[in-house]
């Protein structure tokens, strides 16, 4: 059954980190650390969503290759189903390189099968029990653009809430976007999207633009928490202050946890957005996006165990 599903960019990430210092043409570098990790938005979402509790599958493409297989073994062992993502043999699975040097961060990513992904690769068979359709990372994924509208319109028409993360838009055009959102009932941002978006600087006047444009939007402003629209006001809820080990995923934390709060636990929205402020800052303590894997409980115990608030 086909509860909560999140669709979209399917990617592992290489993750070098300590860089002695930024990036320079034609020279080489040192890095402290390596890893390989699960990436991707929808795939961190989902994962997260598994482990609070919920019943998450994630749709997408990925290559016939030992990336393919090690995203499906992390997704298996986070408790998420896998039967809705579908192997392209031609086609290498997407990469993207994170180099982080202290709070900063640069990316490259390979799109590989996540650039092919479309409509085509969609099962009919996901609309049938959906209760919710989380979809994250369009931007990567290129080839689904022109097919976003279309399966938003079909998971509605089958009776499922809707929510959007399309995450950064390198040509800053938002293609599409005015087509999306009368469509969604949540939409995730972050500030630099939201600034670019909408041409305000400052949360609470991104906030109300988009909130002319959508239902919920929702702003996410890392340590300083989430700007949320609560009975037709803008709102601001406090975040966690907590040691940065690892910023990686902490949207996608958020994403998932304000999802499973509402879904789950029919939280209003401030309390909705405090839990899921919490499980953003929690995951910023473990390495990776994947690797805090909280639980509800330890979401609750983390709010409960005097993290300060901003």
């Amino acid at each position: 059954m086909n509860r909560v599903v999140f669709l979209g960019d399917f990617n592992v990430d290489l993750i070098m980190d300590g860089l002695e210092v930024p990036p320079v043409e034609d020279h080489e570098i040192g890095c402290s650390s390596f890893d390989i990790v699960m990436g991707s938005s929808s795939c961190i979402a989902a994962a997260a969503y598994a482990r609070l509790g919920g019943s998450a599958s994630v749709c997408g493409l990925c290559g016939a290759d030992e990336f393919g297989a090690f995203m499906r073994a992390r997704l298996s062992e986070a408790g998420v189903r896998t039967g809705l993502v579908l192997g392209a043999e031609a086609l290498k699975t997407g990469v993207t390189v994170n180099l982080v040097r202290g709070r900063g961060r640069s990316q490259v990513t390979y799109p590989g099968a996540m650039g092919a992904f479309s409509a085509a690769h969609v099962p009919g068979r996901m609309f049938a029990s959906l209760r919710h359709l989380h979809v994250s990372g369009v931007y990567q994924a290129r080839s689904l653009l022109p097919d976003v509208a279309g399966i938003l319109g079909r998971a509605a028409d089958a009776g499922a809430t809707l929510s959007l993360d399309c995450q950064w838009d390198p040509t800053e055009r938002w293609e599409n976007l005015d087509t999306w959102l009368p469509r969604v009932d949540w939409l995730f941002v972050n500030e630099q999207e939201a600034r670019s978006m909408t041409g305000h600087a400052e949360p609470a006047d991104q906030l109300r633009a988009l909130a002319s444009r959508t239902r919920r939007p929702v702003l996410k402003a890392g340590p300083a928490g989430a700007w949320i629209v609560d009975a037709g006001r803008e709102r601001h809820v406090p975040g966690f202050v907590v040691q940065v080990v690892d910023a990686i995923g902490a949207g996608d934390n958020f994403d998932a946890a304000l999802l499973y709060a509402v879904i789950e636990k029919a939280m209003d929205l401030p309390a909705a957005a405090r839990f899921a402020n919490a499980a953003a800052a929690r995951s910023c303590t473990f390495r990776g996006g994947t690797d805090a894997r909280s639980t509800y409980r330890d979401v609750i115990h983390f709010m409960e165990s005097g993290a300060a608030a901003r």
